[in-house]
C-alpha cells in the first residue's frame, strides 16, 4: 500500500507544466475499423481522400495493435495505460456469457471502469487541459460515464455499444441502444450520426481554442447496424470490390468517417491550431468479418477479424501527426499497442517522464514518432477468457515476443505458433515443428498472466455439457 501511495504522489507531482506550452490533442477512435480499411492502409475499394491526406502528413504504423479484439477492454486500456487483463475488463460490456455446452464458465469480470483509476483525461486536466469526450464510451453505466472520469464535457457517451440507428433521432426511443443526450441537442429527419458528432467536435474545438484541449472523439461508426447515406452508397456501387471488400453500405459509413476527419483538419487550419495540435487516428479492434451480405469488410491479408486471436482481430490502422515531432509520410513497422497512448500523449503534452511511467503497462513511443528505431517493448500480450459471436470465438490468450506469436485456445486445449515476419497471414502453425519456441512462449505467457492477476476461464465441474 505504501508503494502504491508513493507512486500516486509521484504521478501527481510530476504532472506540472505551463499550459501555454502544451499541444492540443485530437484523438479519433473508430469502432470496428479494420487494418486495411482505407486507401492509405492498402484498400483498393474504399475511397478515403481525407485519411490519405492525413497519412501523408503523419507517421503511419503498420503493426499497431488494439489491446483487445473487442471494444470495451481497448477503451479501458486507452484511458488507463493498463492491460485489460490487469483491469479485469476483458470483454465488451456486458458480454455474451458462455454457451451451455462450453468447457468453461467465464470469470466474474469487471463491467465498468472504476473511478479509482487515473484516466488519461484526469492526467491531462492536471496539466491544464480542457477535456471532452464525444461519442461512444461503453465503460459502464451512468455513475461511470466520462464526466465522472476526468472529462469536463461528455456528449453522446453512455453505456450503449452501438446506436439503434445512424439516422436522427439515433434510436432516442430505444432504451437498449439509444445514443444519450444527442437527439435532444437538435436535429431533423435525415441527419446522420457521424455528421452530427463532427458538428459537435468542431464546436468544441472552436470554443476551447484559448487553452490546451484534449478531445476524445470516439465515433460509433463503423459498427453495426450497417447504415450509410444513400448518395455515398450509390457512389461506392460504381466501382468493383477488391480483396474481399465490396460492401457498399460499409464503404459509405467509412466515407462519412473520412469526411469527418477532413472537416476536423480544416477547422484546425482555419483556427491556426494545426501546427500546435496532435492528431491520432485509430480503431478499437479489427474489422468485422462475421456478418453482412457481402461481408462487412475484409482484413486481407490478415487472418480473420473482430473478436479473433489472429492478426485480423488485433491489428488496427494508426496515424499519428504532431508538427515538429513527426516526419510527414513516415511508415513505421515497429509494434505498438493501445496502452502506449497513455504515456506517449502525456510525454508529448510535456509531463515529466516519471508521470508517464507510473502504474501503466504502456511504453511511450515518442522516439518512434521522431524517427528513431528502438522498439518500445519486445513483448505484447492479450487475454480473452470469454465467448463471443455465439460461441464461435472461445477463450484464448496470446503472447507476441519479437516476431513470434503464440495463441493458446482453452476450449480446444491447444496452442498455435506463428512467425509473423515470414507468415503475416498466419497460415503455417509451427507449434509441432518448433516445440522449443512454443514452450518458451507458453512459459512467458504463464508468467505474464500471473504478473497481471489475469482472471482465467473457470472449468465447469460436474455439469452436463
Amino acid at each position: 500500500m505504501r508503494t502504491a501511495l508513493a507512486a500516486a504522489l509521484l504521478f501527481a507531482g510530476a504532472l506540472t507544466l505551463t499550459a501555454a506550452s502544451s499541444p492540443n490533442i485530437v484523438f479519433i477512435l473508430i469502432d470496428d475499423m479494420g487494418w486495411a480499411d482505407g486507401a492509405c492502409f492498402g484498400s483498393k475499394f474504399y475511397q478515403t481522400p481525407q485519411l490519405d491526406a492525413l497519412a501523408r502528413d503523419s507517421v503511419r504504423f503498420t503493426s499497431a495493435y488494439a489491446a483487445c479484439a473487442v471494444c470495451s477492454p481497448t477503451r479501458a486500456a486507452l484511458m488507463t495505460g493498463k492491460y485489460p487483463a490487469r483491469l479485469h475488463i476483458t470483454d465488451w460490456i456486458a458480454g455474451e456469457g458462455a454457451p451451455k455446452n462450453s468447457r468453461f464458465k467465464i470469470p466474474d469480470w469487471q463491467q465498468h471502469l472504476p473511478l479509482e483509476e487515473t484516466t488519461l483525461a484526469t492526467a491531462l486536466k492536471r496539466l491544464g487541459y480542457t477535456t471532452a469526450h464525444l461519442g461512444k464510451w461503453h465503460l459502464g453505466d451512468e455513475p461511470f460515464y466520462p464526466q465522472h472520469q476526468g472529462f469536463d464535457t461528455n456528449i453522446a457517451g453512455g453505456d450503449t455499444g452501438h446506436p439503434a440507428s445512424y439516422f436522427w433521432p439515433y434510436g432516442a426511443t430505444n432504451n437498449d441502444h439509444r445514443v444519450p443526450g444527442l437527439a435532444e441537442r437538435g436535429g431533423k429527419a435525415g441527419d446522420y450520426l457521424t455528421d452530427q458528432l463532427t458538428d459537435e467536435a468542431l464546436e468544441f474545438i472552436e470554443a476551447s481554442q484559448a487553452k490546451p484541449f484534449y478531445l476524445n472523439f470516439c465515433h460509433y461508426a463503423v459498427h453495426a447496424p450497417l447504415m450509410g447515406k444513400q448518395s455515398l452508397i450509390d457512389a461506392a456501387a460504381d466501382r468493383p470490390g477488391a480483396d474481399g471488400q465490396s460492401n457498399t453500405v460499409y464503404a459509405a459509413m467509412l466515407k462519412s468517417v473520412d469526411d469527418s476527419v477532413g472537416r476536423i483538419v480544416r477547422k484546425l487550419a482555419e483556427l491556426h491550431l494545426a501546427d500546435h495540435t496532435i492528431i491520432v487516428f485509430t480503431s478499437d479492434n479489427g474489422g468485422c468479418v462475421h456478418f453482412g451480405k457481402p461481408v462487412a469488410t475484409s482484413n486481407f491479408p490478415l487472418r480473420n477479424g473482430k473478436g479473433s486471436a489472429y492478426e485480423g482481430g488485433l491489428r488496427v490502422p494508426l496515424l499519428v501527426k504532431m508538427p515538429g515531432v513527426t516526419h510527414a509520410g513516415t511508415v513505421c513497422d515497429t509494434p505498438v499497442i493501445t496502452m502506449d497512448f497513455f504515456p506517449t500523449l502525456l510525454e508529448l503534452a510535456g509531463a515529466e517522464k516519471s508521470a508517464s511511467r507510473t502504474a501503466v503497462d504502456g511504453v511511450s513511443f515518442v522516439p518512434l514518432l521522431r524517427g528513431e528505431t528502438q522498439r518500445p517493448h519486445n513483448e505484447m500480450f492479450w487475454h480473452y477468457p470469454h465467448y463471443w459471436n455465439g460461441g464461435k470465438i472461445s477463450p484464448y490468450s496470446v503472447a507476441r515476443v519479437g516476431d513470434w506469436k503464440l495463441i493458446r485456445f482453452y476450449e480446444a486445449g491447444s496452442e498455435e505458433l506463428y512467425n509473423l515476419k515470414t507468415d503475416l497471414a498466419e497460415k503455417n502453425d509451427l507449434a509441432a515443428s518448433n516445440p522449443d519456441k512454443r514452450i518458451e512462449l507458453s512459459a512467458r505467457l504463464d508468467t505474464w498472466l500471473k504478473e497481471v492477476g489475469a482472471q482465467m476461464p473457470v472449468p465447469r465441474k460436474n455439469e452436463p455439457r
